[in-house]
């Protein structure tokens, strides 16, 4: 057994952090109270690029803030990927829009630009693509067919600040980019996220709907449409500055640990790691692979198996299409593949490359090479 838990997912926490969320206890009230709110989204703007930021409780409001901004509702379809954290298609029924679940990438996990385009309907309105595990997808074609049929896009970058596409960060090609400061991603604040748009009608509607659709139009606190409660409160919003301002560090840290995975799985035989693709840069916010001679049942003994030693590891996500509440139009046999034998790895940013040398010993030995 590991002395330490290796675990899946956890920050690295420097005497920045500290100092800032301190400063945010200590003076981030009366009229400075939204003082490292707005710092954190000029960061934003300033390391994406982009127009406008609006910082939120989560990444799921940001999402469905996005779709809400683009007016989707009951009859709209948005094509969306099948493997994801159910967020992603929650953001949609949201708004009574419906979710059409299609198959992914085998090499990235991400959305397949083949499958959105069979999934094309009179009733489309947009593609909620997911940048999986920090992985860009392959956004040329997706923008592509966006344009040629008059689709929006919202990107759930929600794990992969700092990832790439032909030199372009993740995020930035869309209608809207929506990430997460979770504390399991890698930039994080505990919960939070950020939407950003450069489009200035759209931007001014979703600050409508974040903030209870108050616009003292005929009276202090006058809503003058339905909205939400959405914004980042100023503490949270501190962590998250303080960990922007260290993103390359961060990312730096994610793709080492990757590196020393990769040195010791890639040639193991009935394993296929998940590295990123030509045009591509990964933050490898969670190292992945794919048993591929294996059944779910020895996945899910494997897992069971790190587990008691301490070791950390998650299995992939179910398809968002067999949820009860969730249509089924396609049975997306790549997803359905990665859900039985997909493994995201122990990725903490305290782990060690011992630590990773002990996980991939116990690894090994019980998958049986």
């Amino acid at each position: 057994m590991s002395r330490k838990k290796i675990a899946f997912a956890g920050p690295w926490i420097t005497q920045k952090e500290k100092d800032y969320a301190l400063d945010a206890v200590e003076n981030g009230w009366y009229e400075t109270y939204d003082k490292h709110v707005k710092l954190l989204e000029a960061e934003i703007r300033r390391y994406l690029d982009k127009k406008f930021a609006l910082a939120t409780h989560c990444c799921t409001l940001a999402l469905h803030l996005s779709c809400a901004a683009l007016g989707l509702e009951r009859g709209d379809e948005v094509i969306c990927t099948d493997f994801s954290w159910v967020a992603t298609a929650y953001a949609i029924t949201y708004t009574g829009a419906t979710p059409v679940f299609v198959d992914i990438d085998p090499d990235s996990w991400c959305i397949s630009p083949e499958a959105v385009r069979r999934a094309i309907t009179q009733k489309t309105k947009a593609i909620m693509l997911v940048h999986c595990f920090g992985h860009p997808c392959d956004m040329d074609p997706i923008m592509e067919i966006a344009r040629e049929n008059g689709l929006a896009v919202i990107e759930d970058a929600a794990p992969s600040m700092g990832a790439r596409y032909k030199g372009k960060k993740t995020g930035t090609f869309g209608d809207f980019g929506c990430f997460s400061f979770h504390g399991a991603k890698i930039t994080v604040s505990g919960e939070g996220g950020i939407l950003v748009t450069d489009d200035a009608k759209l931007f001014e509607r979703v600050q409508l709907l974040a903030s209870m659709g108050r616009t003292d139009s005929r009276a202090v606190f006058w809503s003058d449409m339905e909205g939400y409660q959405y914004t980042m409160g100023n503490i949270a919003a501190s962590l998250a500055l303080a960990q922007m301002e260290r993103v390359d560090e961060l990312v730096a840290k994610k793709r080492e640990i990757f590196h020393w995975y990769k040195q010791r799985l890639e040639n193991t035989p009935g394993v296929k790691l998940i590295t990123e693709k030509e045009h591509c840069f990964s933050n490898y916010c969670y190292p992945s692979l794919l048993l591929t001679n294996s059944t779910r049942a020895k996945r899910d003994a494997i897992l069971l198996g790190l587990k008691e030693l301490n070791v950390h590891c998650r299995p992939a996500f179910p398809r968002m299409s067999r949820f009860p509440s969730l249509p089924m139009r396609y049975e997306n046999p790549v997803a359905k593949q990665v859900e039985e034998r997909g493994i995201s790895l122990a990725s903490a940013a305290n782990i060690t490359e011992e630590d990773v040398e002990f996980v991939c010993r116990a690894f090994t030995d019980l998958l049986g090479v």
